[in-house]
């Protein structure tokens, strides 16, 4: 009788400790890991696809360069993103008549934001909502103000890049002043045709 109360103790006492430790480890296997934040830029759908591992959480239209002036292909990384970003001409033959743009100034093509890969290209804003689905540009993809200030920021949290929302209200409210933001963790890139 003792032999089988010590037998049943001893059980319990394992059946106890093995559902506590699963327990616990169950909680911190079940936390959920980011999946890989991306980018897609597909040049002949004029497409950008925002990827998190393979599901496409954001598409938005774009404008690619145009015949002579292509969006280069290949694989890059975003590494900043400069709010209210100035312009200075490209040394080519199209901008040659051009001149330095202060942000916000009038002729300036580079929006709200500019989010670069590898300058002179870049992801940048645009007021020329008619681009957009276009191949008009000179090998930049531009996209809407209002979109690529979207991007921008959800670029900025993936990358752990944090600013407050007051440091959003005040970059977006003077758009003469340019603020550059180096991203703590490169954002992958892929433009393909």
């Amino acid at each position: 009788m003792h032999t089988t109360r010590y037998i049943f103790l001893f059980l319990m006492v394992f059946i106890y400790s093995s559902c506590r430790d699963r327990t616990s480890t169950t909680k911190k296997d079940t936390q959920p890991e980011l999946a890989e934040t991306h980018l897609v830029i597909s040049i002949s759908q004029r497409q950008l696809y925002v990827m998190e591992g393979s599901d496409t959480v954001q598409r938005y239209a774009i404008s690619v360069g145009k015949q002579g002036h292509p969006t280069p292909q290949g694989e890059f990384k975003i590494h900043q993103i400069d709010w209210n970003p100035d312009w200075t001409p490209p040394d080519s033959e199209w901008a040659q008549d051009e001149s330095y743009k202060k942000p916000g100034q009038a002729g300036n093509p580079m929006g709200r934001a500019r989010i670069i890969y590898e300058m002179p290209y870049t992801i940048h804003g645009t007021t020329d909502l008619e681009s957009l689905g276009e191949a008009e540009s000179h090998g930049s993809v531009r996209m809407a103000n209002a979109q690529v200030i979207e991007l921008g920021r959800f670029l900025m949290e993936r990358a752990g890049t944090m600013r407050s929302e007051e440091w959003f209200n005040r970059v977006l409210s003077d758009s003469t002043t340019m603020e550059s933001v180096k991203l703590e963790q490169p954002i992958p890139l892929t433009n393909v045709e």
